[in-house]
C-alpha cells in the first residue's frame, strides 16, 4: 500500500478532480469491486491532501511535471471570514494594529477545524381564500436567504495559535461596531465581509455583515498567556489569557446589493455561473 501510495504521488499531483480521476484509473485499471473500491479510498485521501497544499506520499514525495497547488484565498476550501477587497487598511489590514496581525496571514480568520454550518432558503407565497373554494390560491411573494450560522472550534496549544485566536475574537466584536466619534468615516455602518467555505460551488465570496457573535469562555479548560507586541519598539503589552479550546458561533447575514441583484439570472445562478471572488464581485449564495 506504501509503494502504491508514493506512485499515486508521482502522477497525480493537482487539485483539479478530473486529473486525479484519470491517474487513479490508469494506476488501478479495471472493472471489479476491488479496484473501484482502491480508486474511491486514494482518491478521497489525495484530494483532501492536494487541495491543502501537501504531498499524498509525504514530505519527501517526487513531483514529476505537476506543480505544486499552494495557498491562496482563491484555492483555499476551508472556512473563511474575510474583509471585502476594497476595504482599505482596516482591521488586520492595518500595518499598525498588531493585535490583528496573524490574521494578515490567511487574509482573515479560517476555521482551524471544519465548522458546521447552517443556512436556509425560503420562497414567501401569500394565500388567498375565495368563497366557495376547496384550496388556497397561492401567489409568490418574495424569496429570502436566512442567516448562516457558522459555529466552530479554536485551539491555542502555543502562544503563536493563541494571538491567532485572541486576534480572531477581536475582529468578530469589532465587526459588530460601526465608525464612531473620531473615525474620520464616522455615521458608516459595520464593515461588510466575505464569507467562503468548502469549494466555489458551496460558499464562494459570498457578502455578509456579521449580525452576533457568541464566544463561549468556559471554565473547565485551561488558559495559555497570549503577550502581544504593543507598537514598533517592539516592547511587550501588558499579557492576556485565552482558552486552549473555545467554541465560537458567528451569526452572519448575507447582504447583497441592488447592482447584484441587477445582475441575477436564474439559469446562470442554477448553472453555478454567479460566483464570487475575494479579489472582486461577491457572490450570490
Amino acid at each position: 500500500m506504501a509503494n502504491l501510495f508514493d506512485n499515486l504521488s508521482s502522477r497525480v499531483f493537482t487539485r483539479s478532480n478530473q486529473l486525479v480521476e484519470d491517474g487513479l484509473n490508469k494506476l488501478i485499471p479495471g472493472d471489479n469491486l476491488i479496484a473501484k473500491s482502491a480508486r474511491s479510498f486514494l482518491g478521497n485521501q489525495a484530494e483532501r491532501l492536494l487541495a491543502n497544499g501537501l504531498f499524498p506520499g509525504g514530505e519527501n514525495s517526487q513531483v514529476q511535471g505537476l506543480q505544486n497547488v499552494r495557498f491562496t484565498a482563491e484555492n483555499d476550501i476551508r472556512a473563511r471570514l474575510s474583509l471585502s477587497p476594497q476595504s482599505g487598511s482596516l482591521f488586520y489590514r492595518d500595518p499598525s494594529n498588531r493585535l490583528m496581525s496573524p490574521l494578515s496571514e490567511t487574509d482573515g480568520v479560517v476555521w482551524p477545524y471544519t465548522p458546521s454550518v447552517n443556512v436556509s432558503y425560503n420562497a414567501a407565497y401569500s394565500g388567498q381564500n375565495p368563497s366557495h373554494t376547496n384550496y388556497t390560491q397561492q401567489s409568490y411573494a418574495h424569496s429570502t436567504v436566512d442567516q448562516i450560522q457558522v459555529v466552530g472550534q479554536f485551539t491555542a496549544n502555543n502562544q503563536d495559535e493563541a494571538r491567532y485566536l485572541l486576534a480572531t475574537l477581536w475582529f468578530l466584536k469589532s465587526a459588530t461596531k460601526s465608525f464612531f466619534g473620531t473615525d474620520n468615516n464616522r455615521g458608516t455602518p459595520p464593515p461588510v465581509l466575505r464569507f467562503s467555505a468548502h469549494g466555489a460551488h458551496m460558499f464562494k465570496s459570498v457578502p455578509v455583515v456579521v449580525a452576533n457573535t457568541t464566544q463561549d469562555f468556559e471554565q473547565g479548560v485551561d488558559y495559555i498567556d497570549t503577550p502581544i507586541i504593543a507598537g514598533s519598539s517592539g516592547r511587550l503589552s501588558d499579557t492576556t489569557r485565552v482558552p486552549t479550546l473555545m467554541t465560537i458561533n458567528c451569526t452572519l447575514i448575507p447582504v447583497i446589493s441592488r447592482a447584484a441583484q441587477t445582475r441575477f439570472g436564474l439559469r446562470d445562478y442554477a448553472a453555478g455561473r454567479l460566483l464570487g471572488s475575494s479579489i472582486g464581485r461577491g457572490g450570490t449564495p
